[in-house]
């Protein structure tokens, strides 16, 4: 162990010398276990100071039974000239106190013929250790498979044996492949031996796309962790498994229930909506309806329009949270776009006795985008202003651009938004307490959709601080790059 690089021998001075300065505890024995150096280190792991230790035999501080196998240790290691370790060896300390220690016997030639070192080094402190990761290990809610560098299975838990269906005297020795089905294990093996050659902490099967195989054969979903394990035997690699089986099965259900929502939402509220309002629509051209009956209808009128925006804004949200929001972006001009928002809103504006405006460049702004959802956008942004500002208050969109972005502000002299967070204001069903407060109609979707449609144009929606008391909504989109 301290030999010389050259397998020159020592000179007695010079190993001496490195004994008593060596950081681990440390004693030089004859060839029959009698000890000639000690140092400090040695001395405090076993309670005998250091000059007593001279003369006194390494067996003198194990059991009685371990003697004569000491002895022979010793002297296999002198004649052999190979290093021994002894695990987990009990040692008595000159308190009374057992320890237990790893002890590493080493040959080492010098000009004075063949002595030993020994290095003793506290094995409780690690099988303290050792015993609070199994703990651990145990008391994991996943099933943990410990494999080393080579794929073979050093360790498992009860969750892997209740999970996978083999004991654990079946697992431990097998390559972890038996855990894989015959049609990935290829392909798993590649993987393995790539993730050796840089280990890191990596999650897999997220995609929910990874499968497991059972000791009967039958496979399951599953999701897995990976975690690089350095230990003084080598790299070990920590697999923890996850089975999502009950978790696909309630996708699959959440799926369904999305499906005949949709389907309800669709054929069972849209489609008479629509009827209704196509109904009104001639009613409202007949001669003979008094101005009463004309009233009556358009109260009629505004309620269904008000459900059907409603049923359209649950429709758009479920296809959201379902696959993201789809346009078709072609090319468009926005100016005419805003323009066609605020005639659409001005009738809703009158009723409620707002004075609503306009401001535009008073040309083409071209921009890629859909015209459809980015009016849907619009729309909701001209609601909810015309919704919370108060009779005789006013409404403006503004439209501005520069060469490289357009920007869209609704501006209203409404109550404002108060002392809450304007990033809440676009969280679904989120209602503002004045909101509630005044009982003003809305389900909190109108602004999370508009969201939605600005993002999916790769543009920001925002309430910035107007000059003025209400509240400004402020949308910027980028515009094509040959816009001047």
């Amino acid at each position: 162990m301290l030999q010389a690089h050259d397998d020159r021998p020592w000179e007695r001075d010079a190993l001496t010398a490195t004994v008593r300065a060596s950081p681990e505890a440390m004693v030089l024995c004859d060839a029959t276990g009698a000890i000639l150096v000690a140092n400090d280190a040695a001395s405090a792991l076993v309670g005998v100071p250091v000059s007593a230790m001279t003369g006194m035999t390494i067996t003198e501080f194990g059991r009685d039974t371990m003697h004569d196998f000491q002895r022979t240790m010793v002297s296999a290691v002198t004649v052999n000239q190979v290093e021994v370790t002894v695990r987990d060896c009990r040692v008595l300390r000159a308190d009374g106190e057992r320890l237990h220690l790893d002890l590493t016997v080493g040959p080492v030639s010098t000009s004075d013929g063949p002595l030993v070192t020994v290095v003793m080094r506290d094995a409780g402190e690690k099988q303290q250790q050792t015993k609070l990761f199994r703990g651990l290990l145990e008391a994991a809610p996943d099933a943990m498979v410990i494999v080393d560098r080579s794929g073979v299975i050093t360790l498992v838990n009860a969750q892997a044996e209740q999970m996978f269906g083999y004991e654990r005297s079946e697992l431990v020795g097998q390559q972890v492949e038996v855990l894989v089905p015959d049609r990935y294990a290829g392909m798993h093996m590649a993987f393995r031996q790539g993730y050796v050659t840089e280990p890191q902490a990596r999650p897999m099967g997220l995609a929910g796309d990874l499968r497991a195989r059972r000791k009967d054969g039958s496979e399951l979903p599953v999701e897995i962790t990976l975690s690089p394990l350095e230990t003084d035997e080598g790299l070990l690699v920590l697999a923890a498994v996850r089975d999502i089986s009950e978790r696909r099965r309630m996708q699959e259900e959440t799926d369904r229930v999305k499906d005949d929502f949709f389907a309800t939402v669709s054929h069972e509220l849209r489609t008479p909506l629509t009827s209704m309002i196509g109904y009104g629509e001639l009613m409202g051209d007949l001669e003979e309806l008094s101005p009463q009956g004309q009233r009556f209808l358009s109260v009629i009128m505004r309620s269904a329009e008000r459900e059907l925006r409603l049923v359209d804004d649950l429709l758009t949200l479920v296809a959201i949270e379902e696959s993201g929001l789809s346009i078709r972006a072609t090319d468009i001009d926005l100016e005419q776009v805003v323009r066609d928002a605020v005639e659409a809103g001005r009738p809703r504006a009158e009723e409620a006795q707002l004075s609503l405006s306009l401001e535009t460049p008073g040309y083409a702004v071209a921009m890629a985008g859909d015209r459809d959802r980015l009016g849907q956008a619009l729309d909701n942004l001209l609601s909810n202003a015309i919704e919370f500002t108060p009779a005789g208050g006013r409404v403006r969109v503004v439209l501005r651009h520069t060469a490289s972005q357009a920007q869209i502000d609704v501006v209203d002299t409404g109550v404002g938004i108060g002392e809450e967070d304007p990033q809440q204001l676009f969280e679904r069903l989120f209602r503002a307490p004045t909101a509630v407060a005044q009982q003003t109609p809305g389900a909190g979707l109108g602004l999370t959709i508009a969201l939605a449609i600005v993002e999916a144009h790769a543009g920001s929606i925002e309430v910035v601080a107007g000059e003025d008391a209400g509240t400004t909504f402020r949308m910027t989109f980028p515009l094509r790059s040959d816009e001047a």
